[in-house]
């Protein structure tokens, strides 16, 4: 099986219809060109500085994280094009369908790139909402929602990503994927993968010589569980404050407010949204 290609000016239904079978769709050409060329230029000059592997010495996440694997986060300090791309209207529509039917309000789970290097081995297939484990189970909703975004062409060759599409509706999620029931999310620069937490997927080796895979990862994730990036000590005020106030709610530096009739105020400082709290100011 492979994976549907949407254009993208596919409205967020169709994107939803796709994701409620296969757990992951492509949609093609998501970021717009002068976007995607500010973005890989600003994450071209970040990467310069960054080696490749972790340096925790976890065993474990050495191995998930992958020995020729360059990732890093905090792009928000990094790139204004990310800004752009955190607020895509397709993205936080889809993100709302999903989510907002078991929260008041939802935040960035984490905005991380993942360059894989030449002769990096493939990562083991994994589901994203397995960070919560006990919630990602069959009977369960979905906890997170994430765009894989090609920011240089994902070939076979150079890693696409694999997935598993389907696998977000087993009955059984301990269960491994047969070699038959992976595909390959191949696609130009500027497209991206929208998937859910509950499909399997993983990145692909990248068997070629000399060619780096410039992949972004974008996630969003329910406002009540603890997200992967801890997005206020990565992107300072002074950064967030020229911000819109949504991205800023994404990022972690305001409250979670419901508003309306919901008296939901978590993440706060003295009770106050995070600015106020801290005698920040707004602009």
């Amino acid at each position: 099986m492979s994976l549907q290609h949407l254009g993208h000016d596919a409205p967020s239904t169709a994107v939803l219809d796709v994701l409620a079978s296969d757990g992951a769709v492509i949609v093609d050409q998501l970021l717009a060109p002068d976007v995607l060329a500010r973005f890989r230029a600003d994450m071209e000059r970040a990467a310069a500085s960054f080696g490749s592997g972790a340096r925790t010495d976890d065993a474990s996440v050495r191995h998930f994280w992958g020995d020729a694997t360059k990732r890093f986060t905090r792009l928000a300090a990094r790139s204004k094009a990310f800004v752009d791309i955190l607020l895509d209207p397709t993205l936080l529509a889809v993100a709302d369908a999903l989510l907002l039917p078991n929260c008041s309000s939802y935040w960035m789970n984490t905005g991380q790139m993942m360059i894989i290097g030449p002769g990096e081995a493939a990562q083991p297939l994994h589901r994203d909402a397995d960070n919560w484990r006990t919630m990602n189970r069959p009977d369960g909703f979905e906890v997170t929602v994430s765009c894989m975004f090609a920011v240089s062409d994902f070939t076979a060759e150079v890693g696409a990503t694999r997935v598993v599409p389907g696998s977000n509706r087993w009955t059984d999620f301990a269960r491994r994927a047969d070699d038959h029931e992976v595909t390959q999310a191949v696609m130009t620069a500027g497209s991206g993968m929208i998937y859910t937490g509950r499909a399997l997927h993983g990145a692909g080796a990248n068997v070629t010589a000399d060619e780096w895979r410039f992949g972004f990862h974008l996630s969003y994730v329910l406002g009540w569980l603890t997200p992967e990036e801890a997005g206020p000590l990565g992107v300072d005020w002074a950064t967030a404050s020229r911000l819109p106030e949504r991205a800023q709610q994404l990022l972690g530096w305001r409250c979670y407010a419901a508003g309306g009739n919901d008296s939901t105020r978590l993440w706060t400082v003295d009770y106050e949204d995070i600015p106020l709290g801290l005698g920040l100011g707004l602009e």
